[in-house]
């Protein structure tokens, strides 16, 4: 969307028990002479609690719609609304400045990434910590925040560790505590488990279902189709559309036999 379309994104009213509402999502790149469609048309809705994963090989538009869902992209048209203040006041992210993208990636998105994203000079106490330090938290909840997070995903031994001293699964761990703790509306993960072996595959499913649980939002893209059989809803992207959608909600001990 070019720059001089966007402006402060004006409220409008959605249900209160949705947290993302997706309306004809398009976007193009142009590569030479030739244009390729990498999302085209999509339409989603995600309420609150809710763990929708969307499943589709290397190509299919995933990181694409990550990235356009995550403030990090900005489509060519369509809508992207988040209910702000989760009572149903919902802002257009398609028609937001690049500084308004900042805050919603801050305060509204939690971001996980299947390469952690992780400051390598800095603990893994300090990664988690550090939004809330752009956001001007006070110092007294920042401690308590980080240290009760770290806590809940099992890292309270490693706080002090670098990124360099941890396992693949102990650092994407501490991405998730980064993207908890700001409390945002959704937390959006793109292959979380890319990289990961399969007991640390199913250590961080097994964190995202306990997240689910106590109600948070959660969108997963990933080619992993077995894992995808955890979430609520299992959505097929190919070639940027939305092909197949099936109910999910399998036992991660059942796909795993364990």
């Amino acid at each position: 969307m070019n720059k001089e379309k966007r402006s402060t994104a004006k409220a409008v009213t959605i249900e209160p028990n949705i947290v993302l509402a997706v309306h004809d999502l398009i976007k193009t790149y142009t590569i030479g002479s030739s244009t390729i469609t990498a999302l085209n048309k999509v339409n989603l809705t995600i309420t609150k609690g809710e763990f929708v994963a969307i499943v589709g090989p290397s190509g299919s538009g995933k990181t694409t719609l990550i990235n356009c869902l995550g403030a990090l992209d900005f489509p060519d048209s369509g809508k992207i609304m988040y209910n702000v203040n989760a009572k149903g006041m919902a802002l257009d992210l398609t028609h937001m400045t690049n500084k308004q993208h900042k805050k919603m990636r801050l305060r509204k998105i939690g971001l996980i990434f299947q390469f952690y994203n992780l400051f390598p000079i800095l603990t893994a106490y300090e990664n988690v910590e550090l939004p809330m330090i752009l956001d001007k938290k006070d110092s007294k909840l920042r401690k308590e925040k980080v240290e009760n997070l770290l806590k809940r995903i099992g890292l309270e031994e490693r706080m002090m560790h670098l990124p360099a001293q941890m396992s693949g699964g102990e650092q994407q761990r501490v991405t998730i505590a980064r993207a908890l703790v700001n409390d945002p509306l959704i937390i959006l993960a793109d292959e979380p488990t890319g990289e990961l072996d399969t007991e640390t595959t199913i250590t961080i499913m097994k964190i995202f279902l306990d997240l689910k649980n106590a109600g948070e939002s959660i969108l997963m893209v990933t080619h992993n189709r077995r894992i995808a059989d955890v979430a609520d809803r299992i959505i097929t992207l190919t070639d940027g559309e939305f092909t197949d959608e099936k109910i999910g909600g399998k036992p991660i001990n059942e796909i795993y036999n364990f």
